[in-house]
């Protein structure tokens, strides 16, 4: 019924415990999870997963690792398969810095030429770095691959012109949160062949559950928060969803 966009089973949060999560996650209804990489280690853990039915690998490398990083694609060639998706969690992260905005560009930049030789969607990530953000992927032509901003946060300007580009968005367990109008609005405005969602396990866990683990069995809050948002019918969110996802990824889920 429902897909998990974006979680991260390869967490050793999580990993220890995959199988129960997951079933826990189809026990309400959750029937796919996408788990995605944030360096190389736990990209290979995404591919491994994968052989599970239901789950799907996304491999990329996560902003914070950029420093020592150099993208060896031959290396990388390894973990695309037939299930692999896209390439991600790779873009920009401003608000702790602990990669050098220099190093954190040029991984992106990067990551987007890969992705665009395996004709693979991306998977990015965004907090604090928005104009940056915009200027490399309008350089780029990232709309010739799309993808998706993931746990959208941004504001429903920059949502506009990144929309153009062929992205979905995807809302996670923040649009639950108390101080989260200014999000809950974007989303508002967004029109529904726009959305999608995810858990990001172990993060961001939902209003019932903060400041616990999160995992996948979450996803329902979410989505009855954006049922209610957008003042739709929670029954209807799952078929207007898988298509946007088939839309993006060529029939491939």
């Amino acid at each position: 019924m429902w897909t998990d966009t974006h979680t991260h089973l390869n967490d050793e949060r999580l990993y220890p415990h995959w199988k129960e999560i997951l079933q826990r996650a189809r026990d309400k209804g959750v029937k796919s999870v996408f788990v995605v990489g944030y360096d190389l280690k736990s990209s290979k853990l995404a591919l491994s997963l994968s052989k599970e039915s239901g789950i799907y690998p996304i491999v990329g490398v996560h902003p914070h690792e950029s420093e020592n990083f150099f993208l060896n694609e031959e290396e990388w060639d390894t973990l695309i398969t037939p299930k692999t998706l896209g390439i991600g969690e790779i873009g920009l992260d401003y608000y702790k810095m602990y990669s050098s905005k220099r190093r954190q560009k040029e991984m992106l930049i990067s990551f987007i030429c890969y992705a665009k030789k395996k004709k693979l969607p991306v998977i990015i990530h965004c907090r604090d770095a928005w104009e940056d953000l915009i200027d490399i992927i309008k350089t780029e032509k990232i709309w010739e691959i799309g993808g998706i901003m993931h746990s959208y946060s941004g504001s429903y300007e920059n949502a506009k012109i990144i929309a153009e580009w062929n992205f979905l968005f995807s809302f996670s367990g923040l649009i639950t949160y108390k101080n989260a109008n200014n999000l809950r609005e974007v989303l508002k405005k967004l029109p529904l062949d726009l959305i999608i969602m995810e858990t990001d396990s172990p993060y961001l866990a939902p209003q019932s559950q903060r400041g616990k683990i999160n995992e996948p069995a979450n996803l329902v809050e979410i989505a009855e928060k954006i049922a209610e948002i957008k003042n739709i019918e929670l029954e209807t969110l799952p078929e207007i969803m898988d298509e946007n996802l088939k839309r993006l990824f060529n029939g491939k889920l």
